[in-house]
């Protein structure tokens, strides 16, 4: 106490210990259940029989056990969520595919599907994390590609602070206290054990004989990667509800261009693209006849697959100018004319696919070519609907109908289709 009565402040306030709340406790047997799972289910599939009929199956199953323990312990963002709901579905239907329909048809599908499904659930974990919107599509783009390479590892200290808060605990019952001392020297030992094994020959051979009823090196390996795999899935389910959430600017926020530069720009393409119209109208739509040694099978044969790239990327082009535009009407009327002529060349690759394949017949790729000409038609009417109504998430609401469009095309059942057309046009 000072002279005055006044109590005298300590040099260093103390630091306020980190309490782990129980829910992030909850999330440790949880990620273990799930490490455990692709452990057993694809790692074990990888090392075992490579069939693909097999792996697709078991990893579908994973990826299922995933989506139910996700949603389970994350259930209050994903009950009020209509986005989450349509994800999740659309999730669960792409995986239940794969036991539906043969493993040895549809290969190309399956193979697609393999590398999209982890894909589409990473979005999925993304957006519930909360404070993303369908107007700002490049935040939750960019949280998605720091889902893959930032988050699987930022949440390692909460890990590890998680496990040392149940260790440190002493007023848990003594049997829960005993599985949790059996249970974290288990997973030490699985590290200790294979070093020493190497570290000493003739320990290596006492414990290979101590354990000569099964395969012990394939214990300790699958036991590593439970290890470590448990660490990655808990620190990125942890960052999904408490990791720090960062306010992701759009990335034409605040852009301007002149709109002389702009007019110039997209005047150029149009005129383009205009002269290109004119073609398809008089050799492709009017069919007045093609220069002398070509016919119309040779003409269709190329130019549908790059036809419909140049309309994605004339929608690219739309979506950008009407972003940095900010309303002005002479831009607006470009892109008006930009849409109308992106639709006659998306209708000029339809007939050209339509040719060829009265030609040549239905294969996988014509058939995917088509069914993506028919997604692009529906994008063209949202950007169309986009002019009217400036606030419509067109990037937003084309991302979710890409995904249910997906996902019709694999119950369509490719190869069955293609099979029933084949036998009723040739």
């Amino acid at each position: 106490m000072t002279t005055d009565g006044n109590e005298i402040l300590p040099v260093e306030a103390e630091k306020s210990k980190r309490i782990w709340s129980s829910k992030e406790k909850l999330l440790l047997p949880l990620s273990l259940l799930i490490a455990i799972l692709f452990d057993r289910l694809i790692i074990a599939s990888i090392y075992g029989l490579f069939s693909w009929g097999y792996p697709r199956i078991v990893f579908a199953a994973f990826w299922l056990c995933y989506l139910v323990v996700f949603c389970t312990f994350y259930w209050r963002r994903i009950k009020n969520d209509k986005v989450l709901w349509y994800v999740t579905a659309c999730s669960i239907a792409l995986c239940v595919w794969n036991f539906i329909f043969p493993v040895n048809r549809n290969f190309e599908y399956a193979i697609i599907t393999f590398l999209v499904t982890p894909g589409i659930l990473m979005a999925h974990a993304q957006w519930a994390t909360g404070g993303y919107s369908l107007k700002k599509p490049d935040g939750i783009a960019l949280a998605w590609l720091l889902g893959w390479i930032i988050k699987p590892f930022s949440g390692l200290r909460a890990f590890v602070g998680s496990i040392l808060s149940l260790i440190a605990e002493d007023n848990k019952p003594i049997v829960q206290r005993i599985f949790i001392g059996i249970l974290f020297a288990s997973l030490l030992l699985l590290v200790v054990v294979p070093l020493l094994m190497g570290a000493d020959m003739v320990f290596s051979y006492h414990v290979h004989n101590l354990f000569s009823d099964w395969n012990f090196s394939s214990f300790l390996m699958h036991g590593f990667f439970v290890i470590v795999l448990f660490g990655l899935f808990y620190s990125f389910l942890w960052n999904v509800g408490f990791g720090k959430k960062e306010e992701i600017p759009g990335l034409l926020n605040g852009v301007s261009v002149d709109i002389i530069i702009s007019g110039i720009v997209l005047g150029s393409v149009i005129l383009v693209y205009l002269l290109f119209c004119l073609v398809q109208f008089t050799y492709l739509f009017a069919r007045v006849g093609l220069p002398e040694g070509m016919t119309y099978s040779e003409y269709a044969r190329e130019g549908f697959a790059q036809t419909v790239v140049v309309c994605a990327i004339n929608l690219l082009l739309f979506g950008i100018f009407l972003k940095i535009s900010h309303g002005k009407k002479i831009l607006n009327g470009l892109l008006s004319s930009l849409l109308a002529l992106t639709s006659i060349m998306l209708v000029s690759g339809a007939v050209r696919l339509n040719l060829y394949i009265d030609v040549f017949g239905l294969t996988w790729l014509r058939l995917l070519s088509a069914w993506f000409i028919v997604y692009l038609a529906m994008v063209i009417a949202l950007c169309v609907a986009k002019l009217f109504k400036k606030d419509l998430p067109v990037v937003g609401i084309s991302a979710l109908l890409l995904l249910i469009w997906y996902i019709a095309l694999g119950y369509l059942n490719p190869e069955a289709f293609i099979n029933w057309y084949m036998q009723i046009v040739f």
